[in-house]
């Protein structure tokens, strides 16, 4: 476009090119000047086109992403409620044995070769939740945050906010676990525990037929840490996490909507 402007000022000039002399009337001084400052204004013109088409780039640039990081974000979100989902199921399965047991325990009448087969078939796992969501990190390290919306800031800075909090509790209240846990596995044949071999070192020699026994105690205590763990993914850990991971997917969703529309 500004070539196209300098090419009429061109054909101007050389219809009527200003006189150079020493004695240059008013008139064609005018001229002159009048020229020179279209030459002016066409550049200015040119510089605010430029801009104008740079800005609209780099606007363009931004949203593109930030549509990319809201898909990204969308999806592992939805990743991390999965994983939430598997961990519950996990969690039921593992809290019934151990309601099975002791249930049986807290009988009157306790037949010791069945509580020994009802230990026997508890299983638990002490997992803490780890988070797919690396975006919400990878915005924090970036800037790229001031891509978002208000609504958005709020609801990743409420989210990374619990994940921080529970998560520090979740790891200390697994630790406890596996402090109990250790305490069991130093008073016990490990290699007859786990059925690597069939005979038990004479120390600990059928300790399983003594409830009263310091390893079913150790047991006992190892039991009632994975249930206080469980209570507390459950009642707490793990509600907070999904409920401010919706919130969020619920408004990138929407934005993302809206972008399409």
């Amino acid at each position: 476009m500004i070539q196209f402007f300098r090419k009429i000022r061109l054909k101007l000039l050389q219809q009527n090119p200003p006189e150079r002399t020493r004695s240059v009337r008013a008139g064609q001084f005018s001229k002159y000047l009048l020229y020179a400052i279209g030459e002016i204004i066409l550049v200015v013109i040119g510089i605010l086109i430029a801009l104008q088409i740079n800005n609209w780039n780099e606007n363009q640039k931004k949203k593109g992403q930030l549509r990319q990081y809201r898909n990204n974000l969308v999806t592992e979100l939805n990743i991390d409620l999965e994983t939430l989902d598997s961990l519950n199921q996990l969690r039921i399965s593992h809290e019934g044995n151990i309601k099975n047991y002791i249930a049986y325990y807290n009988q009157e009448e306790l037949n010791i070769t069945m509580l020994r087969q009802k230990k026997d078939s508890v299983i638990y796992s002490i997992n803490s939740f780890n988070k797919s969501s690396f975006t919400l990190d990878e915005l924090g390290t970036t800037g790229d945050i001031i891509l978002f919306s208000e609504a958005e800031k709020r609801a990743i800075a409420k989210l990374k906010n619990t994940h921080e909090i529970y998560q520090y509790y979740e790891r200390i209240t697994v630790d406890g676990v596996v402090n109990f846990v250790q305490d069991y596995v130093t008073v016990t044949d490990s290699f007859y525990e786990n059925k690597v071999s069939a005979k038990q070192h004479k120390s600990v020699e059928d300790w399983q037929l003594n409830v009263n026994s310091d390893q079913y105690r150790l047991f006992h205590n190892q039991l009632y840490s994975v249930t206080v763990l469980y209570d507390f993914q459950k009642n707490i850990v793990y509600p907070a996490i999904r409920r401010d991971t919706k919130a969020l997917l619920t408004i990138l969703e929407e934005n993302l909507k809206s972008d399409h529309d």
